[in-house]
């Protein structure tokens, strides 16, 4: 039982960061994925208009 306390303190503190880390590396991927869809629409309008 000793040994098992210190572990799940470890895992306690840890999990919730890479969990977090995990959904900013996730959100910074989606928006730089919507980025890359509106400068290609701009593009395309862009070259309409011209």
């Amino acid at each position: 039982m000793n040994a098992i306390f210190p572990i799940v303190t470890f895992l306690f503190y840890i999990v919730p960061i890479v969990f977090v880390i995990w959904f900013l590396v996730k959100f910074l991927n989606i928006q730089q994925e919507k980025n890359n869809i509106l400068r290609t629409i701009a593009d395309k309008l862009d070259k309409l208009n011209k």
